[in-house]
């Protein structure tokens, strides 16, 4: 209680300075307190506390509270009054009479009420009493302004749909329901085997979870057969495999070979080479798990890795008298891989030496392991022809240890020789003894070849002329000894075939005062030549 009567007595002694101070002041003279409350409630600038709330509630009614205090910061607030409010230095008096109140709403430039939502709340003014009037001016909005998100969504004009496309989506929502009905029923419903397939082949929605039993499933399968699909026989033997037994599986896929080779062409294609060799095994296709797993050993890029894979594949088929041949192919291309991996390496110490006079003028311009035989033979030729049958890199060694024809080291020793310019070792290599320790000229592949080969490589006209006579053929000689203008060739076949005017024709392609066409005018006058014409 003490407390509560010092509160009191603070709070009066604060109300009796406060009107003392007020009433000595000059307005007291002129007018009467300004802030002595009246019967309507105090007021402010002579609007009472009613007045205000009233002024509020109109405010509010006209222009929405949201607008009215949406931006305060760009509200300006003018206050025009009837009455004369004069200041002076001495002492000031505040004259005022407000007597009415009235709305004005705001109006665009032509003087029309502005209903746009573009110009929202640009001006707004409230009049009371005819005396005090308050009025709001809120700049427009324009577009170099930022658009708040309700803007931008207000201005975006809607979508007309038509009754049209109205009516076509709903017959497309109609469809698909049915469709989706249909693949529901049909999944646990057991049509016929023959439009299961039907549906199969024309890519409708079907189901085979409803075919329960083995001769259900058989009868899928065999007319799947008769139809002659690849995708239904497929899909067919997919659930067979997965439904039942793989006892029973194995023995009825074995009656039905088109349904093996769609079953293998499956697996291949998917990679499952595990299972494909698995369904060989069980149809005793050794060759074709052979096959397979040589396949598999061909996928290691390198060469010392592929040679382990195809040398694990031999130990695994060498007790196999059926696979014999085949292993031992599979051997040789071993042991070539083995063997080109040695050369290679030797040749690349004998290339850094740089003492090697076709190393150093001609370097490998690629490596020689995973090559072809005949390639492995090439090389030989060309870089370590000279050397003996017990070297590695020996090519008569690679034509011994490897079993090739005389054909095929001929071929390739040719090339590889033509190409160094070596004519010396082609006369060698085509040189053979007979019984009588006697030597003539012999070609396996016969001189038409060698011939060929050696104009490639750009031979003179005389190793050209030597191996063109050994040609058997007049007519195919003179027409090689022509094409390589070798007239001294082209003059003896002549000659042979007592082909006077062709003679006499061919002096006109003889170069003027050279030894051919003397050699040719020689013949010419030769009488004892038998002329044909």
């Amino acid at each position: 209680m003490a407390g509560k009567d010092q509160a009191r007595m603070a709070a009066a002694a604060f109300t009796a300075d406060d009107e003392d101070y007020w009433e000595e002041s000059a307005v007291s003279s002129s007018k009467k307190n300004m802030f002595d409350d009246e019967e309507e409630g105090f007021t402010v600038l002579g609007v009472s506390e009613n007045k205000a709330a009233r002024l509020s509630s109109a405010l509010r009614s006209t222009v929405g509270a949201d607008a009215l205090f949406a931006d305060d910061d760009n509200d300006d607030i003018t206050w025009e009054t009837s009455s004369n409010i004069s200041n002076s230095s001495s002492h000031g008096s505040i004259t005022s009479d407000y007597r009415s109140a009235r709305y004005t709403p705001p109006t665009n430039r032509s003087g029309s009420l502005s209903t746009s939502s573009s110009s929202r709340s640009t001006a707004a003014t409230v009049t009371l009493d005819n005396s005090l009037s308050v009025q709001f001016n809120k700049p427009k909005m324009t577009r170099s302004e930022p658009m708040s998100l309700e803007d931008a969504i207000v201005d975006v004009p809607a979508k007309q749909v038509t009754a049209t496309e109205v009516s076509k989506l709903e017959t497309e929502i109609q469809f698909l329901r049915r469709q989706v009905q249909l693949g529901e029923r049909a999944r646990w419903t057991s049509l016929p085997v023959k439009e299961t397939i039907k549906r199969i082949i024309l890519g409708q929605p079907y189901s085979l979870e409803a075919y329960k039993s083995l001769q259900d499933k058989l009868a899928l399968l065999d007319a799947a057969i008769k139809m002659h699909d690849g995708d239904a026989i497929t899909i067919t033997v997919l659930f067979l495999k997965k439904t039942v037994r793989k006892s029973i599986f194995q023995q009825e896929l074995i009656k039905r070979p088109v349904a093996i080779n769609h079953l293998i062409h499956f697996l291949w294609c998917h990679y499952d080479l595990d299972e494909l060799e698995e369904l060989y095994k069980m149809l005793r296709r050794m060759e074709d798990v052979f096959v397979l797993k040589y396949k598999q050993a061909l996928a290691p890029s390198k060469a010392a890795g592929r040679a382990q894979s195809i040398a694990a594949v031999v130990r695994s088929f060498q007790h196999d008298s059926s696979l014999a041949p085949d292993s031992t192919l599979l051997l040789e291309q071993c042991t070539l891989l083995q063997r080109q991996l040695q050369i290679e390496e030797e040749d690349k110490k004998i290339a850094a030496g740089g003492k090697h006079p076709v190393f150093k003028d001609h370097p490998p311009k690629a490596q020689l392991p995973l090559t072809p035989l005949t390639t492995t033979l090439y090389y030989c030729s060309f870089y370590h022809y000279n050397e003996s049958d017990s070297s590695l890199s020996s090519p008569l060694s690679i034509k011994r240890d490897f079993q090739m024809s005389d054909k095929q080291y001929t071929w390739s020793a040719l090339n590889a020789l033509a190409k160094l310019h070596r004519w010396k070792e082609i006369e060698a290599l085509l040189t053979s003894k007979n019984w009588f320790g006697g030597t003539k000229m012999k070609a396996c592949i016969g001189f038409e070849k060698v011939v060929e080969i050696l104009s490639k490589q750009k031979a003179p006209v005389d190793i050209l002329s030597k191996y063109l006579a050994y040609i058997e053929d007049p007519n195919e000689r003179l027409a090689l000894a022509a094409k390589h203008k070798c007239h001294r060739i082209v003059v003896d076949t002549l000659i042979q075939l007592k082909d006077r005017a062709a003679l006499e024709d061919y002096r006109l392609k003889t170069p003027d005062y050279s030894l051919e066409r003397q050699y040719l005018i020689t013949a010419l006058n030769n009488s004892q030549v038998k002329w044909k014409n």
